[in-house]
């Protein structure tokens, strides 16, 4: 028999789990975060898709993305990316320096990052980076190692910058109000 505390924490899993189906997470990510089995996990998106609840028509298979240079390849994933690290400050995702924060805070930091990615979403300037790039994006940049959060001496907005280019340091946000001119807008 379940005591209550436990039966309550199996239900806060059990509702990030729904929440990060909805936001079209890989079962392998809702796992790490939630550690419920694979089977619970299937289960819950059987569940929601007959329940009414709005998730995505199928599930994303494959590889997670493991590449910290896509953040930064052009001047619209910078600009994206620089969006979503904002987000994520806001939240008090990215303080210290921990390499896997979403394995030690587990629920509360998945609670925490479903929350900042539903309030990303909207703010995106093009197409929202998906919620495995931003989970990915996220611990990336939370570990420091290969992306790296920069204030603009400029205009002072934040921006992402990664480790090995030093070509691109330039502020996405100076490089687009440069753009704009040329643009006609």
């Amino acid at each position: 028999m379940m005591n209550n505390q436990s039966a309550w924490l199996q239900q806060e899993r059990m509702a990030v789990a729904i929440e990060m189906i909805r936001l079209e997470a890989r079962t392998r990510t809702i796992r790490l975060a939630t550690r419920l089995t694979e089977d619970q996990i299937r289960r819950l998106y059987r569940q929601a898709r007959i329940g009414g609840t709005e998730v995505a028509a199928a599930r994303h298979r494959g590889r997670s993305p493991t590449q910290a240079l896509q953040y930064t390849r052009n001047l619209g994933m910078q600009l994206e990316a620089s969006i979503l690290a904002s987000v994520l400050t806001k939240h008090a995702m990215l303080r210290g320096r921990r390499e896997k924060p979403w394995l030690s805070d587990g629920l509360d930091y998945a609670q925490r990052f479903c929350k900042a990615y539903s309030e990303y979403r909207p703010l995106a300037l093009q197409q929202p980076l998906s919620f495995e790039q931003a989970w990915h994006f996220a611990r990336t940049l939370a570990a420091r190692t290969e992306l790296y959060l920069y204030r603009c001496a400029r205009c002072a907005s934040h921006f992402v910058r990664d480790a090995s280019t030093i070509l691109k340091n330039q502020c996405p946000f100076c490089r687009l109000r440069e753009q704009l001119p040329r643009l006609g807008a």
